[in-house]
């Protein structure tokens, strides 16, 4: 009995190739194993042009798909496992109209998942929903237009790392610089955003502060930085 592979295994590693192709000139692309769906299929850190310097990392998953695709058939249990990753999630649509030409007539579209979890956020905590001029899914292409087009330069090198901070502030309270894209350290200020996660953030000072002032107690004690002696 001869053995045949799956059409829509087929049309997804078509849609993961893809994206990974084009993201591996300016990352380091690993690939989840088959088998393995989560909810990640490509793990990235982002290079640096000129030194190739290794900097943001952030995960990609990808949906194939003929048509149109609606990010609110997505399961509840997926968002959920995307926010709480190690590096914020990406969604990464293939779109085509005919299945034998996928590579040759396609587009890229990003969803962008810090930002609809907290469009998510504000909702259920009663606050007003951000607004900001990138829509929450783009159109990965030549140009940039700031809303609902973007090159694969501006993606990677402005609206990274900007996201990148998003995610931060909304697991951790915090935003924390990202020196080794020089070019875009201002951009990883999330303004207009503090509100939503005012108590995390304040949560997060006031554990800083407590370590701060156990470590200055602990060194203003007599014999505090006297080496040990060592036991006979």
């Amino acid at each position: 009995m001869s053995k045949t592979h799956s059409r829509t295994i087929h049309i997804g590693n078509q849609g993961e190739h893809i994206v990974a192709a084009m993201l591996s000139a300016n990352c380091i692309v690993r690939e989840v194993g088959q088998g393995k769906d989560t909810g990640i299929d490509l793990y990235c850190e982002i290079l640096n042009p000129e030194t190739l310097e290794l900097s943001i990392h952030f995960f990609c998953q990808v949906k194939t798909a003929k048509g149109s695709f609606n990010l609110n058939g997505v399961d509840e249990k997926y968002f959920e496992y995307w926010g709480k990753q190690p590096a914020p999630v990406f969604v990464f649509v293939v779109e085509y109209s005919e299945e034998n030409r996928i590579r040759e007539n396609h587009k890229i579209w990003v969803y962008d998942i810090p930002y609809v979890l907290t469009k998510k956020d504000a909702k259920n905590f009663g606050k007003e929903e951000p607004l900001r001029e990138v829509d929450e899914k783009f159109e990965l292409c030549n140009e940039s237009n700031n809303k609902d087009k973007m090159s694969l330069k501006d993606f990677l090198y402005g609206h990274i790392p900007w996201s990148h901070g998003l995610w931060q502030m909304r697991r951790f309270g915090l935003v924390f610089p990202n020196p080794e894209i020089k070019e875009t350290r201002l951009q990883c200020f999330v303004g207009g955003f503090s509100s939503i996660y005012e108590e995390k953030i304040r949560e997060a000072i006031s554990h800083a502060q407590k370590i701060l002032s156990w470590d200055q107690r602990r060194l203003e004690k007599p014999h505090a930085n006297k080496p040990l002696k060592p036991t006979p």
